[in-house]
């Protein structure tokens, strides 16, 4: 099959589909109105917020701001991808499923993969055997019971040993008919010479096997035994391994994340082995690289990630950038503050399971961590270290959207350097004006500079919500939103997506019901463009509010821009600055624009 006739069948399965019938088969749901009710199956909740509307084809929890059509809810119930999911309602509605049509070069690199995946398993049985049953690894045997690693937790993690020799891999999988192409492919070899002589890439090292999500064998981590270097050897990167993509024990992990709803993330793997061990199951390691964002989109059936990463300068660092790529998924991050400068694996060890669940569970917010670590790292009796510890958490808490959070922060802050909140509320401010950050907080009656009421913040959301919902529930309002709306004032990113796309499918002649469409939206915009269609509002007088939420938006877009020009013409001013002079002409300009748009 096709691309397009693909495309066609996929439609046809969501046409086709009843989302009331699929999702009941996981969710008792009961009508009320027009929708369905019942308890989330994403988050733990006794009172229904979890509502599927047939009529529209989509789902959305209140509680959790999950949602989307029916194949998001099996994608993210079922943790699988699209074509599997497309996969799983072919069969539930008993519809034949056909095949793409694969090209010459799909079909080699498909054998090519499966030919990887098949030495993978081989290598995988060879290091096994070689552990748990020869005598070549006494001395890797002694050093795993040394580190608290049972024989129930080798056999699970597969663990094995490459023996010192030179060629042992390279003998065993040539006897399994494997080729030297496949094997230097693979990562498991290495060319000696163009003459093609090979030896093996892991030699004397305990043996960590990597795993895709369907347990196949992707790759290895090599650990020596001995004080030679490196210390860890991981597989090279094959068409079947990126360890920018992979979490080391996800597919033994992955069922405890989706019960638990919550993801431990360490760095090595021995953290993850001994953390398993100590019933800490839904634990998985980052292969002691940088957490990537391939690895947090990994853990999509996580509510919350922990990152329970080493405690020293250099875990702290991979703390520090593993945050920041895990914020932008959505999900609530936390931070295992590890006393005494250990590892997870030394903890456990040393204090016991209990003790390191107990630090998991009063584990840190985002803001508690930068806080804490500032702290410990500064002198902040000094006003040079009061001025260091404010300097490093503004950018923090500028990336903060909810005032009730930046209030408290605001409040704790001053308290631990006994300073005055104000100050802090000043320096927060100045970093927003000066970054430009297309964000409108309120921060306290003392806080001028950014004045916007919560209405007025309300009346926003309101009105960008409205007019998706508008062009949803009717085309023809499309064009006339796409000529009257300057995107840019739009000021939620996910709302602003929401509707370029909207307005890419109307110029393509597509329907934004078309999968597709919904394909593209990615996650995050998929909840929020459910949580729309479920919104309950006034379907009357549509032309009229269009028109009133398209002046509430620019109006908004304008007031921010006013102010922001206002202050920074204050701010140039005091600094001595002649510019201050243009900064008065824009916002006199601005604010003339407002006025002829009230009276409109």
């Amino acid at each position: 099959m096709k691309d397009r006739e693909y495309g066609e069948f996929v439609e046809r399965l969501r046409s086709e589909s009843d989302i009331v019938s699929i999702i009941s088969g996981y969710v008792s749901l009961h009508k009320k109105g027009k929708n369905f009710w019942g308890c989330c199956p994403f988050h733990n909740e006794k009172t229904p917020s979890f509502s599927v509307a047939p009529e529209k084809g989509f789902f959305y929890c209140f509680g959790c701001q999950t949602g989307g059509n029916i194949f998001s809810f099996l994608m993210k119930i079922e943790n699988i991808g699209f074509s599997d999911a497309v996969k799983l309602l072919a069969g539930k509605l008993n519809i034949p499923l056909p095949e793409r049509e694969k090209t010459e070069q799909e079909r080699y690199l498909e054998r090519e993969q499966d030919r990887l995946f098949h030495a993978h398993e081989l290598a995988s049985a060879f290091f096994y055997s070689c552990l748990t049953k020869t005598n070549l690894a006494h001395t890797a045997r002694e050093y795993l019971t040394r580190r608290g690693i049972s024989d129930e937790s080798i056999a699970l993690f597969k663990l094995g040993f490459a023996p010192p020799s030179w060629d042992r891999l390279v003998s065993a999988l040539t006897k399994r008919d494997i080729s030297a192409d496949i094997m230097i492919k693979s990562g498991l070899a290495v060319a000696k010479n163009a003459g093609g002589s090979m030896y093996d890439r892991f030699r004397n090292r305990i043996m960590f096997p990597i795993c895709d999500l369907r347990g196949r064998v992707v790759g290895f981590g090599g650990r020596v035994i001995d004080e030679s270097h490196p210390k860890y050897l991981n597989s090279p990167e094959t068409p079947i391994f990126n360890k920018r993509h992979i979490l080391f024990g996800l597919n033994i992990a992955e069922k405890y994340i989706k019960a638990t709803g919550q993801a431990v993330v360490v760095e090595g793997y021995l953290d993850a082995i001994t953390a398993h061990a100590a019933g800490i199951q839904n634990t998985v390691a980052s292969l002691g690289t940088a957490f990537t964002l391939e690895q947090a989109k990994a853990l999509r059936s996580a509510r919350e990630i922990v990152f329970a990463y080493d405690s020293d300068g250099a875990g702290q660092k991979a703390t520090a950038r593993a945050l920041e790529i895990a914020r932008r998924q959505g999900v609530t991050i936390k931070i295992v503050d590890i006393p005494d400068g250990k590892d997870p694996d030394e903890y456990i060890k040393k204090h016991g399971a209990d003790a390191f669940k107990l630090l998991i569970t009063n584990s840190l917010s985002v803001v508690d961590y930068h806080l804490q670590t500032a702290l410990r790292a500064t002198d902040f009796s000094t006003l040079e270290g009061k001025v260091a510890v404010v300097n490093k958490m503004i950018p923090i808490l500028a990336a903060l959207d909810n005032e009730v959070e930046i209030n408290g922060y605001i409040t704790q802050i001053a308290d631990s350097l006994s300073i005055d909140e104000a100050s802090v509320r000043s320096e927060l401010r100045k970093f927003l004006i000066f970054n430009k950050k297309d964000k409108i907080v309120k921060m306290g009656k003392d806080i001028t500079a950014i004045h916007l009421r919560d209405n007025h913040i309300t009346a926003l959301a309101q009105a960008e919500k409205n007019l998706i919902r508008f062009m949803c529930e009717d085309r023809s309002i499309i064009p006339y939103v796409q000529v009257q709306l300057r995107l840019e004032d739009v000021r939620d990113e996910l709302r602003k997506k929401i509707m370029k796309l909207i307005f890419n499918a109307y110029n393509m002649e597509k329907n934004i019901a078309d999968v597709n469409f919904l394909e593209a939206l990615g996650a995050e915009a998929d909840n929020e463009l459910s949580h729309i269609m479920l919104m309950d509002i006034d379907l009357n007088n549509v032309a009229q509010m269009v028109d009133d939420c398209l002046k509430t938006i620019r109006l908004t877009s304008l007031k921010d821009l006013y102010e922001q020009h206002r202050l920074r013409a204050d701010e140039l001013q005091r600094m001595g600055d002649s510019s201050f002079l243009q900064e008065l002409a824009e916002s006199q300009r601005i604010n003339d624009e407002i006025s002829k748009l009230h009276q409109s």
